[in-house]
């Protein structure tokens, strides 16, 4: 058998809780959908415009990484041609007066002052 249900005993029930259900739930689509058409597209907009900062910043780096390396070399060139010149000057076997082997830098001896000793 069945019971008889009074629907003003349901009634409140169905309105309070059930109410509050059914708008949970179309807040609920509703979040989920803003997020999806518009957050997700300009956080996607954002993420690709930071990478592309990021790659022109390498690429920057890169180019000046080539700058120097050239630069370096062309002083390393210089600098080696400056001590050929020197050894020449010094008679062509790089061995000067004060025997410091055709080098810009002067050898220490006892005394400590570079000078060679008679």
């Amino acid at each position: 058998m069945l019971a008889q249900v009074d629907p003003t005993i349901l009634l409140p029930y169905l309105v309070g809780p059930g109410a509050a259900v059914v708008c949970l739930l179309i807040v609920g689509a509703a979040l989920y959908r803003l997020t999806v058409v518009h957050v997700l597209p300009l956080a996607g907009s954002a993420v690709d415009r930071h990478l592309k900062q990021i790659d022109a910043l390498i690429e920057g780096q890169r180019t000046e990484a080539a700058q120097t390396a050239k630069a370096l070399a062309s002083l390393d060139k210089t600098v080696r041609a400056l001590e050929r010149r020197i050894a020449q000057a010094d008679g062509g076997t790089g061995w000067g007066p004060d025997g410091d082997g055709g080098s810009i830098a002067r050898r220490p001896t006892v005394d400590g002052d570079g000078r060679i000793k008679p």
